[in-house]
């Protein structure tokens, strides 16, 4: 089978114009990847029963020329599924969300390709590193904050519709070379044509992520607006400073819950007890301790239990921006 080319074109709501050459993809050398070894959980799925399946392909060039290629391929049996989540990444179109490279359909099966980010997941770094490799630098956590925000304010509030992602987490949270971060797994995503701020119809899919999804999830469902978002977002970076899970073992228990009942404690007297809870791998912590506390704090107020007094992504990214003074006046 001849391989497809591909030509990309600038998408519908992008944060700038984007110029892409066109790309070759030997289609048969993909499929015939797709094996259980090269069979990963890369991505957290929201959706119990998930008709989906994601791996990790190495193919040549086409023709066998040029550098091998590692590409990430996500294979849909719901062939309507694989076109409403292409349909969506084409639309948020954004640096900081994940990039649909191809596109393979054949009979009743259809597969999404994506670009390998070679330095994974981030809850790989926070939580799985397990003594391999270094640990991020709060420069890179904070780098890595912006760019999520920077991409959730996208969804939110950069396109022509609303989209909610739904499904937050470090997991999900892809980074590349160079650390920067790109938002990943959208099986669960929504557009509210109702608008920011507006109750969206959530479809019949569970929770799960327990830990990261707001509380209204369980007790007003109805009543879900972009701010579950904020609260997944603000998990991440109660996570991104301290190095805790979502939900650790023992004292402390859920993190967002523990921060919100500790934050007062920790802020005070000049940070005493705040120095003792940020992650003991973060390099040259004191540079860093104010700004922490800042983005810490910022955590806090993506998690209160109130949606409406959640700050909106736009919001959260000022503040973000405006944390890093503390650092440059150290």
């Amino acid at each position: 089978m001849a391989p497809l080319v591909v030509q990309h074109r600038p998408f519908i709501c992008s944060s700038r114009r984007v110029v892409t050459p066109p790309i070759d993809y030997n289609e048969q050398a993909i499929i015939e990847n797709l094996t259980e070894s090269n069979q990963r959980s890369m991505w957290a799925s929201r959706r119990i029963g998930e008709d989906e399946k994601v791996y990790l392909v190495h193919v040549q060039g086409t023709a066998g020329i040029g550098l091998p290629t590692t590409l990430v391929v996500k294979k849909f049996q719901n062939v309507n599924r694989c076109r409403s989540e292409m349909l969506l990444l084409a639309t948020v179109r954004h640096e900081n969300i994940i990039n649909v490279l191809h596109v393979i359909e054949r009979d009743e099966v259809s597969m999404l390709v994506y670009k390998y980010e070679v330095n994974g997941s981030l809850a790989y770094w926070l939580h799985r590193r397990e003594g391999a490799g270094r640990p991020l630098s709060w420069p890179e956590r904070r780098g890595i904050a912006i760019g999520v925000a920077k991409g959730l304010r996208h969804l939110h509030q950069g396109c022509n519709s609303q989209f909610v992602h739904h499904n937050i987490n470090p997991s999900n949270i892809l980074l590349d070379l160079d650390f920067n971060a790109k938002i990943a797994s959208f099986g669960a995503a929504q557009v509210n044509m109702a608008g920011q701020g507006q109750p969206l119809r959530i479809p019949q899919f569970p929770i799960g992520n327990f830990g990261y999804a707001a509380p209204e999830y369980g007790i007003a469902p109805s009543q879900l607006t972009e701010k579950v978002d904020v609260y997944s977002f603000g998990v991440v970076l109660l996570e991104l400073v301290t190095g805790r899970a979502a939900n650790g073992a023992g004292p402390g228990g859920q993190l967002a819950m523990w921060a919100r009942n500790n934050c007062n404690d920790l802020m005070a007297n000049h940070l005493k007890r705040f120095k003792t809870e940020v992650d003991m791998e973060i390099p040259d912590q004191a540079r860093y301790m104010k700004e922490m506390a800042a983005v810490f704090s910022l955590g806090v107020d993506c998690t209160v239990w109130d949606p409406q007094q959640r700050p909106s992504m736009r919001r959260a990214l000022k503040r973000l921006r405006r944390s890093r003074r503390y650092s440059l006046w150290a």
